[in-house]
């Protein structure tokens, strides 16, 4: 199918050549800018192609992750100020290992990018989860990454992540560079194991010389990006062991973390965007919750309101086709929002900003330059 030839492997080693070529070549921005136009493109001829067959009857065609979102746990160690999770209503559970090799093998024919992030949660919080980055790698045609905040990442553990290279990544966030901020952002007393741990996984990456990928997100107020943890992430940085961005402005996860809540911690809040036409996420970001359900949006329906299936009664490339998710589309499409994309200050549209004739939204995550500096 299309997305699997989008997705393919060949397609991945074409596009790291010429990554690798545009950085030699000080063009990392052109690039950036060409990896940007592809995936808006590859968006948007999914949802014409979808609008188009429903249209003329046809069978529907299916919407083409760029990634499967599968929630092995939304169990959390960490509360942190910026996320729903001190508020999710939804019962605490872990996925069992049936249906989890179910998805990865339904799903091992349909894409290439795995994404073990639940909507809330920690995967380190599950007994199984190295068992299951396992099963993932058994897989060759697939690259798996997860977001943790490294509490319970414990060196043995990352040690083990080193056998996996460049096909995982590991993006780590990271809540403040001393005790009392970190506290304030993520709700718990854990800032000296999450140093321990993030150095620790830095130094064992050096030491093997392990292509493994890692990003460390920055989740902290700008004046906290100092001292001695800040300035060991600027050489882990300058020695190409990680990645380190900084998230400038917090979305509201559709009015369930409020801005005076970030204001106290020394957030930033991000304000509502304009709405018009389908929010991209119903196309790229799936996720399968933790009892097999199918929810539209990976990133911010804590509760799980857009179900479009049930993986327990039917195969994923059904539901990815499915009237439930055509349904949701249609009612972007009006501007008959549900209540949860209502109220998120998350919402991307499926069109690409120029097009709509919009003015488009500046991802606030963004690179941390050379000597530490931040863009303004």
């Amino acid at each position: 199918m299309a997305s699997s030839l989008l997705s393919s492997s060949l397609w991945r080693h074409t596009r790291n050549t010429l990554k690798n070529i545009a950085l030699k070549a000080g063009a990392g921005g052109l690039y950036g800018a060409a990896v940007s136009g592809y995936v808006w493109g590859r968006t948007l001829l999914n949802y014409l192609l979808m609008r188009l067959t429903d249209a003329l009857g046809l069978p529907r065609a299916g919407a083409w992750p760029h990634a499967l979102f599968i929630e092995t746990s939304n169990v959390c160690n960490a509360r942190c100020v910026f996320c729903a999770y001190p508020k999710m209503r939804r019962a605490k559970k872990a996925m069992s290992m049936e249906l989890f090799r179910s998805v990865i093998d339904q799903y091992a024919g349909l894409g290439a990018e795995v994404d073990l992030t639940p909507i809330v949660g920690d995967p380190f919080t599950d007994a199984k989860f190295l068992e299951r980055l396992d099963y993932v790698f058994a897989k060759p045609a697939l690259r798996f990454h997860f977001f943790t905040n490294a509490i319970a990442l414990t060196p043995q553990i990352g040690a083990s992540l080193l056998k996996y290279g460049d096909r995982l990544t590991v993006n780590i966030s990271f809540g403040g560079f001393d005790a009392p901020t970190y506290r304030k952002v993520f709700g718990v007393d854990r800032f000296d194991d999450a140093v321990s741990n993030i150095r620790a996984l830095i130094e064992r990456k050096r030491a093997a010389k392990s292509a493994l990928g890692l990003q460390i997100n920055l989740r902290t107020p700008l004046e906290n990006n100092k001292g001695p943890f800040w300035d060991y992430l600027m050489r882990a940085k300058a020695d190409g062991l990680a990645v380190i961005t900084w998230m400038g402005a917090y979305d509201s996860w559709a009015g369930q973390v409020e801005e005076t809540a970030l204001a106290e911690a020394g957030l930033k809040a991000r304000p509502m965007p304009d709405k018009c036409g389908p929010c991209h996420r119903l196309l790229t970001s799936p996720v399968i919750l933790a009892d097999g359900l199918v929810n539209a949006c990976a990133c911010r329906d804590v509760e799980g309101t857009l179900i479009i299936g049930d993986l327990n009664r039917q195969p994923l490339k059904e539901v990815l086709a499915g009237p439930a998710l055509y349904d949701l589309l249609r009612r972007h499409a009006a501007g008959d929002f549900p209540e949860v994309c209502q109220k998120c200050t998350y919402y991307d549209p499926v069109f690409p900003h120029w097009l709509s004739g919009r003015p488009g939204r500046k991802d606030p995550s963004v690179p941390v330059g050379p000597g530490g500096e931040l863009p303004g």
